[in-house]
């Protein structure tokens, strides 16, 4: 894959076991939907398995998807809510998303383009798995899919002020760069994201809300990592930290604006 858009959908290392699904989760319909995308569809085994696009890739353990989508969810239920989803891989988290938000929500998804037509064939139900899903075909007025560089889209983005509600990314942003101050800074004030922050072997998933007042890591993961020109690696007082609290006041003041006396 070559550098200037995310890597796709990532490896996974040691869930923990998961707490009660939510009663709002389909729990079961979630994991057919999995099933038909061709992840593993098993809730507590964490087996990647390998995505269908030539850059490579995998999906990820249902494991990992189903504790962000459960941090997620409140917002989701929104009416009209805005998606972004960086990295998007085969589409199984548009798809996971879309079938639990409310009507009148919309995702957009960023990964490298060859992604795109494997997303677009599983979402659209074209791509001829025998697999039944109950949510499958999705409207395709409801998912947009953009190939090339994130960051260049958020880029522009910024300039035009367009911000989402709900941000997921399925791989990991280095932390000595700016890619997740850029990444979050196209959150609304009052959306959540989840996110996974870090370099290999060292890395976290992050649940973030009310503008970096609540940030809590769910779990240590291995995905792969964000590449952009675009982000190049920034002097060591730059980098964000990993310690939760410590991330959630870096985000408070480097993404909200928010003066330290605050915090």
């Amino acid at each position: 894959a070559s550098i200037g858009a995310f890597q796709g959908l990532a490896t996974y290392a040691a869930a923990e076991p998961l707490a009660a699904v939510p009663t709002a989760m389909p729990l079961h319909d979630l994991s057919s939907l999995h099933t038909y995308f061709g992840g593993d569809s098993s809730v507590y085994d964490n087996q990647p398995m390998r995505q269908r696009a030539r850059s490579g890739g995998t999906i990820s353990a249902l494991s990992v998807q189903i504790p962000a989508l459960e941090k997620l969810l409140p917002y989701l239920k929104l009416p009209d809510v805005e998606v972004l989803d960086l990295g998007f891989g085969s589409g199984v988290m548009i798809a996971m998303m879309l079938a639990v938000a409310s009507k009148g929500s919309r995702v957009t998804g960023v990964d490298l383009a060859d992604k795109i037509p494997v997303a677009r064939d599983n979402l659209l139900g074209t791509a001829g798995s025998t697999s039944q899903c109950p949510f499958v075909p999705f409207d395709e007025e409801i998912f947009s899919l953009l190939g090339g560089d994130a960051f260049e889209y958020i880029h522009s983005w910024e300039k035009d002020n367009k911000k989402f509600d709900v941000l997921y990314a399925g791989c990991s942003m280095d932390h000595r760069t700016e890619q997740l101050q850029l990444f979050l800074g196209r959150l609304k004030a009052g959306g959540a994201a989840v996110f996974n922050l870090g370099t290999q072997g060292r890395q976290g998933m992050y649940f973030v809300a009310d503008e970096g007042r609540v940030c809590e890591l769910l779990m240590r993961v291995n995905f792969m990592m964000a590449e952009s020109p675009m982000t190049p690696p920034l002097e060591k007082r730059r980098h964000a930290p990993l310690e939760p609290q410590q991330l959630g006041q870096w985000i408070r003041t480097h993404v909200f604006n928010h003066p330290p006396a605050e915090l």
